[in-house]
């Protein structure tokens, strides 16, 4: 020992090779370590005695209970970060693709996947997008989200662990509060993501195996807690062998993830460069890290540069100047360089620690060299201290510190983040896509002024039978109540279903086929379009999208079902549905309808009294843009579609055409209720009483009128959409 020592302080004097120094203190370091490395591997000491009663037994048991600790404190941030998911964060919203354009689409034949394979990120990207289908199930979607944060955390704290990184154990949780935050704001970057734990995990298996894979106290996991000794200790392999994992690791990683290869190599040069102090192999990294996008993915693949340097980056092409697709990118920015972030201010600070303490060092050796070595001895106090700090309750509180922390932090991730406005709006698509009416208009109520879930809310009352007597419940504007296509506003598609329910299939075809170029083959786009067409009776091109939905996870059986009524019944002429849409459909058809709101609901209540659908929203129209002479002249026509007494709308609107016009109005039989006339008289003496000042008598009448036409009416302006 004393020689050993000794040899070290003229080490340091002499200015000796970094690599001999480095072994001479992983020398000392591994002879003052034996016992607790003995104790380890032999449950009991040479004279019979448990090892676990000696001083390094119970050092290395209450190591264990704080790794049991970890996972504790690990299984509980986690499982709670599940549950936020599925609760709170529902991923079938992302699913459904209301505004999300680059939601993959996926395909369970070979076919499919041998077209996905060979590229430069192809595996990576096939595995996403089947991972993604399972959002379809927002329990199975949370659990891909979670294992995902949770894989990436756990490589990154194994890695921080490895290098010595103090606070490791509590670092790793950032790449998950950066996960949270992505999915919080409803941004899909699942693929991204996987890219980033692709890097990571691939510089765990480097800083693994080119350490020799051998792991002992004297060794380079050296890490017990998070404060380690100098990882220049790490038994050094051969650097042909690290050269070789190099190499290899490098074009697995580029075939299976393209560019999300460059954080690895950035990691691994960094590692080589301030951890292992070896130039060469630092140096290797990064021309590779140069070399390999252009000879694998241009050589080989026969990629752009662009792709080969960008792909599955945060800065690829297909991810700029998309609005929707950069949301929260500034995250996945984070995501990507923190753990490089960490490796090289960590191993910057220790190289300069290091130069400092060999500098005192080296001072003190030329002192001290001829001196005697003077073993200290561990006081009996700190032992026990020691002792106390692993086996009572101060362990229990840390640990209980740490927990409450962790929680803190990423709950206030949780509530600050949500953002409340687009997931109301995304959950009114979502039902309004699976016809759940009553959640559509329970959504409605927390953004109701976007015209898309103006246009999900009026059908939501139109099918429960409400639209004639609570339109007006909710804050109406014409351009909400039937969306044509005019503005290209693409987002939020199922708004194009209200085409499909009224008869316009054409109209419905042209905007669906749109969305389909915009957001992809996505399985609820194809089954609109396959039923378009099968009511049109283009059954050759309904077979087209009911073939590809056969290779769909979840519309398969639907499809299936319908490919089989058609090979019995080719013009489904026994489908009730189908059928009943056709009897909807605009008999003569014509470009300039496509956008011509009011001529489009004319022509479709003309041609067919039971298309009562068609009939209210024109009603509904004349209503919303005050068109009150054109809605009496249509009032006659009640009888043709079978209403046996006036709406109650239909006679607010009535009474403000008679009160505003003093002209008579011919009810055709019908008659105004007394209640309708005493609350319209009730409205005229508090509008007349605030001597007609529409501001001043606004609280007062939407105090009691707020689901009124008569509100509406007077107040159209003020409810004009944000």
């Amino acid at each position: 020992m004393e020689d050993i020592s000794a040899e070290r302080r003229v080490g340091y004097a002499l200015g000796a090779d970094p690599l001999c120094h480095a072994m001479l203190l992983d020398a000392d370091r591994g002879l003052r370590r034996m016992p607790a490395f003995w104790n380890r591997w032999m449950p009991y000491s040479l004279d019979g005695s448990s090892a676990e009663n000696s001083p390094a037994g119970r050092d290395e048991k209450g190591l264990h209970h704080g790794r049991l600790g970890d996972l504790g404190r690990g299984a509980i941030f986690f499982g709670l970060f599940y549950l936020y998911l599925w609760l709170a964060v529902k991923p079938c919203l992302i699913y459904g693709c209301g505004t999300i354009t680059n939601f993959p689409i996926f395909y369970k034949d070979w076919a499919f996947f041998c077209d996905s394979i060979p590229f430069p990120g192809g595996p990576l990207k096939y595995l996403s997008a089947l991972l993604s289908q399972l959002f379809y199930y927002s329990w199975a979607g949370a659990i891909v989200v979670t294992v995902q944060a949770w894989a990436i955390c756990a490589c990154t704290g194994w890695l921080l662990r490895m290098l010595g990184v103090p606070g490791g154990r509590w670092l790793r949780y950032v790449p998950a509060f950066f996960v949270l935050a992505v999915y919080g704001r409803y941004a899909y970057h699942l693929p991204l993501i996987m890219g980033a734990l692709a890097a990571v995990f691939a510089a765990c298996l480097y800083v693994r195996f080119a350490t020799g894979g051998a792991i002992s106290d004297c060794g380079f996991r050296i890490a017990d807690s998070d404060h380690g000794d100098n990882p220049q200790s790490a038994i050094r392999n051969p650097q042909s062998v690290s050269l070789a994992i190099c190499v290899i690791l490098s074009v697995v990683v580029y075939a299976a993830g393209a560019a999300a290869f460059l954080p690895f190599a950035a990691l691994c040069a960094a590692y080589e460069l301030l951890y292992r102090r070896r130039y060469a192999m630092g140096l290797a990294f990064l021309v590779l890290g140069a070399v390999v996008p252009y000879v694998e993915g241009i050589l080989i693949y026969h990629v752009s540069i662009i792709d080969a340097y960008t792909d599955l980056l945060p800065l690829a092409w297909r991810v700029r100047n998309w609005p929707t697709r950069e949301k929260m990118i500034e995250v996945v920015y984070a995501l990507y360089l923190f753990p490089i972030a960490t490796v090289l201010i960590y191993g910057l600070w220790r190289a300069i620690a290091g130069m400092w303490s060999r500098h005192k060092a080296n001072a003190e050796a030329l002192q001290t060299a001829n001196e005697p070595v003077r073993t200290k001895k561990a006081k009996p106090a700190k032992a026990r201290l020691l002792v106390l700090r692993h086996w009572s309750g101060v362990l229990a509180i840390r640990w209980m510190v740490g927990l409450i922390v962790l929680l803190a932090v990423g709950g206030a991730v949780a509530v600050i983040d949500l953002d409340r406005d687009e997931q109301a709006r995304l959950e009114v698509h979502y039902y309004a896509c699976q016809r759940m009416w009553p959640e559509v208009l329970q959504a409605a109520r927390r953004c109701p002024f976007d015209y898309s879930v103006m246009n999900a809310v009026n059908r939501a009352l139109w099918h429960t039978g409400r639209f004639t007597r609570d339109m007006f419940a909710y804050p109406q504007h014409p351009d909400g109540l039937l969306s044509t296509g005019e503005d290209r506003a693409l987002v939020y598609w199922s708004k194009f279903d209200t085409q499909i329910d009224l008869g316009l299939m054409n109209s419905a075809e042209k905007n669906l086929t749109e969305c389909m170029e915009a957001f992809g083959e996505q399985p609820m786009i194809l089954q609109r379009l396959a039923t378009v067409n099968m009511v049109k009776g283009s059954m050759d091109t309904a077979r087209i999208y009911l073939g590809a939905l056969t290779r769909t996870l979840f519309q398969s059986r639907w499809a299936k079902d319908y490919l089989a009524r058609l090979e019995t019944d080719p013009n489904l002429s026994g489908d009730r549905e189908v059928q009943d849409l056709r009897s909807r459909c605009l008999k003569k058809d014509a470009p300039g309808l496509f956008y011509a709101k009011e001529e489009m609901l004319a022509t479709l209540a003309a041609q067919d009294n039971h298309n009562r659908m068609a009939f209210e929203y024109l009603m509904a129209w004349y209503m919303q843009t005050r068109q009150l002479d054109k809605f009496i002249q249509n009032l006659g026509r009640l009888r043709d579609f079978g209403y046996t007494s006036i709406p109650p709308l239909y006679e607010e609107a009535v009474v403000m055409y008679a009160y505003g016009t003093g002209k008579p109005v011919d009810l055709a039989g019908y008659t105004i209720s007394p209640e309708v006339r005493r609350r319209i008289e009730h409205f005229s003496d508090v509008f007349n009483r605030h001597n007609r000042d529409k501001a001043a008598a606004f609280q007062e009448l939407a105090r009691d009128y707020s689901d009124s036409y008569f509100l509406y009416s007077v107040y159209a302006a003020f409810q004009t959409p944000k």
